[in-house]
């Protein structure tokens, strides 16, 4: 009985004393259960502040937006997210940009989507009823946190039918701060938040 007793001690002992590197891999586990389940609470969070401001940040109340960005700011930081493909169409949710990427026509709002064609080309879209938008662009990873982007052409369509197509110029740098789940959160320097549809 009194060995039963010394072997069970000894077991349970090495969790807490004996085996330091089980008891540090039972402690790191812990940690990212909870950051895990932290960081779908804020992703929350973030879906239900956005839902209130729509897309356009800048002509939301600043108290708003700076809950939206103290939200953002708590996301932890995905590692190495240039490494997850992009490929599909993306839906713009919310952005602190001005002009035309944020979906703003004139005194009109439209649905703005990134479209990637492959590795490299994809299109920034504004839809407005029968009419959209396109800015053909192209990518390339700068290191595991940042993209390069160069616009190439402009194209506006009217109920299919292009109606004008100029080369254009420009380029920026995408900033990825958070992708998982299908969404992603960069800076441009603006910030962005976008989701994946399909």
């Amino acid at each position: 009985m009194l060995l039963l007793v010394l072997i069970l001690f000894i077991n349970v002992s090495r969790g807490f004393i004996g085996n330091s590197g089980v008891r540090q891999t039972r402690v790191d586990l812990i940690r990212s259960t909870l950051s895990l389940k932290s960081s779908s609470s804020s992703v929350e969070d973030l879906r239900s502040l956005i839902n209130e401001a729509g897309q356009i940040g800048i002509s939301v109340d600043p108290d708003l937006v700076s809950k939206i960005i103290t939200v953002v700011d708590g996301l932890p930081q995905t590692v190495n997210p240039t490494e997850i493909k992009l490929t599909g169409t993306h839906e713009l949710l919310f952005s602190m940009a001005k002009g035309g990427s944020n979906g703003k026509l004139g005194p009109f709002v439209g649905k703005v989507n990134q479209i990637f064609l492959d590795e490299i080309n994809f299109i920034n879209q504004v839809t407005l009823g029968p009419l959209k938008v396109q800015l053909l662009a192209t990518r390339e990873i700068i290191d595991t946190e940042r993209i390069r982007v160069k616009f190439k052409k402009m194209k506006f369509i009217l109920f299919g039918r292009t109606l004008k197509e100029s080369e254009t110029k420009g380029s920026g740098v995408w900033k990825l701060r958070y992708f998982e789940n299908g969404l992603r959160i960069m800076d441009t320097p603006s910030l962005f938040v976008i989701r994946e549809v399909n």
